[in-house]
């Protein structure tokens, strides 16, 4: 990922601050001198299927909660009558505006807004008496991926047990999850997800009490943090994690092309709608 500027948002009702990283506005009242953690710092492989007769079989990457760090120039509009502790404390206000306590920072390449990551601040240091005073920021990450802002959506289709899911991503650097809404046509015991091609023992299988009825709408979430997986039956909540089988993982797509194989348990021939499959690209690192 290529990176010009970044802009740190606060709330939707305050003024981001932009730093550049090519070219120094020099009428910007802020300039960054160094800024670390946007690098994928530690990169750790998951891995399952690790019994003490099993050999272990590679899952996914992960990384750990990041950490970026920023220290920021301040640089006062003198001839507005501006003081250096004029601009600290705007930078103060834009941080504490939020009602969250959530900071966005957002990475553009030239004019195009091309990913961002949210944490919240857990340091501020300001060097005062300095020649050039300075600040720093640490700003915590508990979700390390930077994603983009916009998801890609792809085409409803219908599908049936015969033929795999392609789900091509050529934009992202890291593994990441995604959002699925499929309809139920016909009554099924067992919902599964399988990669045959990559791992024939990967899968993830949802058996719930009393099966899929047609219908039945499966809304499933494997993005950080927003794991979810239920059922909407006529507008019945029925949440299903406590449905997934032991053994299951989690399906995830990587970055270049995705083959998942869906299937179900039913009497007859299974064919349902795919009613739409979205996720975010995401970047491990600028």
């Amino acid at each position: 990922m290529r990176a010009t500027s970044i802009a740190l948002h606060s709330s939707t009702s305050e003024e981001p601050i932009t730093f550049s990283l090519r070219d120094a506005d020099p009428t910007a009242q802020y300039m960054i001198r160094t800024i670390a953690g946007l690098d994928a710092e530690e990169i750790t492989p998951r891995y399952y299927a690790t019994g003490m007769n099993t050999k272990p079989k590679f899952y996914s990457f992960k990384l750990r909660p990041r950490e970026i760090v920023m220290r920021i120039v301040l640089k006062p509009r003198f001839n507005l009558d501006e003081s250096y502790g004029d601009v600290r404390d705007e930078l103060y206000r834009l941080i504490s505006a939020s009602r969250t306590g959530t900071i966005t920072l957002q990475i553009y390449s030239g004019t195009t807004l091309v990913g961002q990551l949210e944490g919240h601040i857990n340091r501020f240091e300001s060097v005062v008496f300095t020649q050039l005073p300075e600040v720093q920021i640490t700003i915590l990450c508990p979700d390390p991926m930077i994603k983009a802002i916009n998801p890609v959506i792809m085409e409803p289709q219908e599908l049936t047990n015969f033929n795999p899911v392609i789900i091509p991503d050529s934009l992202s650097t890291a593994p990441h999850g995604f959002h699925m809404h499929i309809q139920f046509t016909s009554p099924s015991i067992m919902f599964m997800i399988q990669d045959r091609e990559a791992d024939p023992e990967w899968e993830f299988r949802v058996v719930p009490a009393g099966g899929f009825l047609a219908g039945d709408v499966l809304h499933l979430s494997t993005d950080f943090a927003e794991n979810h997986l239920f059922i909407d039956r006529s507008g019945t909540i029925i949440h299903l994690v406590d449905k997934v089988q032991p053994g299951s993982l989690w399906p995830i797509i990587f970055p270049g092309s995705n083959e998942f194989w869906i299937s179900e348990v039913s009497d007859g021939i299974f064919l349902f709608d795919w009613i739409d499959l979205e996720y975010y690209p995401a970047y491990w690192g600028v």
